[in-house]
């Protein structure tokens, strides 16, 4: 008996890979499932001088078309009538292994049960099982990952050949760590779902914290899907410890971002009383343009209480998307080149 349907199709595909034999599920409705074995059948074939050869028997088809005629559908071909008739068909069970399994669901018990098993295989084991998928590995792979994240392919494809004795192509395994990674790390689909939750638990913690998310206009008013465009983050205490510091220097930069989703970190950092550097706000845009730089500056000249009269100093490298923003925003303010950018 087994709770789900899913319990039952995940115990087949364990015996298909574990027996090395291509099981397959011919039959998946609302309340059956059948599976059957298509392994090969092993025969013999007697030569004529009298040696015994092992060979798999193949399917054999309808042997009508032998008999049928060709009905002349060419230019120089004659219509012949066919008296073959349909021919004579062969069993199609009679080359195939017997192993069988049933189950259907219980309407009483909402259950699914086992009605039917063979558990005889007269078919050869093969080492390519179709069962065999990258999703079936990485969750046997998981563990693995999760001690190991920087496993070589080359190795989870002779582990898993070693350990089930089948074929493994080096895409399949290398397909099965990403999707244990994922399992193990995260997906970054599902992350940036929950970038709301993020923002929300970050002002909870700390007081004062300000988040704001810019997300892009869908294309079309009834689309309820918002595409996530730009972060960006101060936390509280940091904004009263720079406001406590007295100091009106501040660096801004850019770096860039690797993965399925790349952009750019823009941040701000200042000199506390140590001469070490103090970080003041980030934020996460798609580019570093003037547009994102413009909206990033913004959101720090209202954090920090700057007007468009302050005489702040502002250090940078030669970013062209800054110039036209501190001109807009700070038009008082000092700029400077750092040294490093400039030689």
């Amino acid at each position: 008996m087994f709770g789900t349907k899913q319990e039952a199709k995940i115990l087949i595909q364990d015996h298909a890979v574990e027996t090395r034999r291509n099981i397959k599920i011919i039959k998946d409705d609302g309340g059956r499932v059948r599976a059957i074995c298509k392994g090969p059948l092993p025969t013999f074939e007697i030569r004529e001088d009298g040696t015994q050869v092992g060979c798999i028997q193949q399917k054999h088809k309808d042997r009508g078309a032998e008999n049928c005629k060709d009905k002349g559908k060419g230019p120089d071909l004659p219509k012949v009538k066919n008296v073959g008739g349909r021919g004579k068909k062969t069993n199609p069970y009679l080359y195939q292994c017997p192993w069988t399994l049933y189950f259907g669901k219980d309407s009483e018990t909402e259950s699914w049960m086992m009605k039917t098993l063979n558990t005889t295989h007269k078919c050869l084991q093969t080492r390519s099982i179709n069962a065999c998928t990258s999703t079936f590995l990485a969750k046997r792979l998981v563990d693995q990952v999760e001690e190991n994240p920087e496993i070589p392919v080359r190795a989870v494809q002779e582990q898993f050949q070693r350990r089930f004795k089948v074929a493994i192509s080096k895409m399949k395994a290398y397909r099965a760590k990403v999707k244990a990674k994922q399992q193990v790390e995260g997906d970054y689909f599902s992350q940036y779902e929950l970038l709301w939750d993020y923002a929300n638990e970050i002002k909870k913690a700390n007081l004062g914290t300000t988040v704001r998310i810019d997300v892009e206009q869908p294309g079309i008013h009834t689309d309820a899907t918002r595409k996530f465009r730009r972060i960006y983050v101060c936390y509280g205490a940091l904004k009263e410890g720079f406001k406590a510091l007295g100091r009106d220097l501040l660096g801004l930069d850019g770096a860039f971002m690797k993965g399925p989703f790349p952009g750019q970190i823009l941040s701000a950092v200042s000199v506390d009383s140590n001469t070490g550097i103090y970080p003041v706000c980030f934020a996460i845009v798609e580019a570093e343009n003037r547009s994102s730089w413009t909206w990033f500056l913004e959101l720090l000249g209202e954090d920090m209480e700057l007007s468009r009269n302050s005489n702040f100093t502002f250090i940078s490298d030669r970013q062209k998307g800054l110039l036209p923003a501190f001109e807009s925003l700070f038009p008082c303010a000092e700029h400077r080149f750092c040294l490093r950018h400039i030689h």
